[in-house]
């Protein structure tokens, strides 16, 4: 599809612009109910400016490149790849990842929800702890659960994933050094990624904020009985590898340790910035 005008005008203003310091890969498919959530979470981002935003939309039957054409048209910071197939999400995030043009790239989900200074405080930590792979504290809520809502909310009645899967952010060289995402599999690509940077002694890090809402809800892959054959097919893929398919321990370990911390010190409101 050939760019309007205004799309060019704003891509070569955006061109003569400092490069975006971390560009967030969101794949959206048949998520046309989420979509008005999702970008107004991004334009809440304290980092929005610094920040590049790529939608990848493989052929979703819900047409949310209608919806994204229009934004991405408004903000030369955000880009839409639109494929005229299918493809699995670890190969849409090897896509946004190849398109990238930040020093650092992450992932969100189109469910889930991220904390208004998440970008920011993300950049910050790994580029002043040099940090190679980093997540953050991330807690499991209904689907529609908002920061607003947490505000109030004790910690210690939050659940905290141990896993990093739902949000993590790496620096984009790593496509040259570690390799990119396992895209022969279906839900264990994450797992993969993080298992291949642990292997690799890479600089792992954990920011101790709780900064994602990971989002909980019937009919998600991982509850139902397809997840049983994708996670079959997945470990016959994870068999083949040299190194052990497991979670870092180290993450894992601050997790709980920051968990475990955050009750005994206690009656502190989450790590919410007022930036909504």
């Amino acid at each position: 599809m050939l760019a309007s005008e205004s799309e060019l005008i704003l891509y070569a203003l955006w061109m003569n612009e400092p490069p975006p310091e971390i560009s967030v890969i969101i794949s959206t498919y048949n998520d046309r109910a989420l979509l008005e959530k999702k970008l107004n979470e991004i334009l809440r981002q304290t980092f929005f400016d610094r920040a590049e935003f790529i939608f990848v939309e493989p052929a979703s039957p819900g047409g949310e490149r209608i919806l994204l054409e229009p934004f991405c048209s408004k903000h030369a910071n955000c880009r839409l790849l639109a494929l005229d197939e299918r493809v699995r999400l670890y190969s849409a995030w090897n896509l946004g990842w190849e398109a990238a043009q930040g020093e650092f790239v992450c992932i969100s989900n189109m469910d889930d929800s991220m904390h208004p200074d998440l970008l920011r405080q993300v950049t910050d930590e790994m580029r002043s702890n040099q940090w190679d792979l980093a997540s953050v504290l991330i807690t499991k809520q209904l689907l529609g659960t908002d920061w607003p809502e947490l505000e109030g909310r004790r910690t210690r009645a939050l659940t905290l994933s141990t896993r990093p899967g739902p949000f993590f952010a790496w620096r984009r060289e790593l496509k040259d050094t570690l390799g990119m995402f396992e895209d022969r599999m279906l839900i264990a690509g994450d797992k993969d990624f993080w298992a291949r940077a642990a292997d690799a002694r890479l600089r792992i890090g954990l920011v101790p904020g709780i900064l994602y809402i990971y989002s909980k809800h019937p009919g998600q892959l991982s509850k139902d009985r397809e997840s049983e054959k994708a996670k079959a097919a997945d470990l016959k893929i994870a068999n083949e590898k040299s190194y052990p398919h497991v979670w870092p321990e180290s993450i894992q370990r601050e997790v709980r340790y920051q968990r475990m911390l955050q009750y005994f010190i206690g009656w502190q409101r989450v790590n919410c910035a007022s930036a909504y």
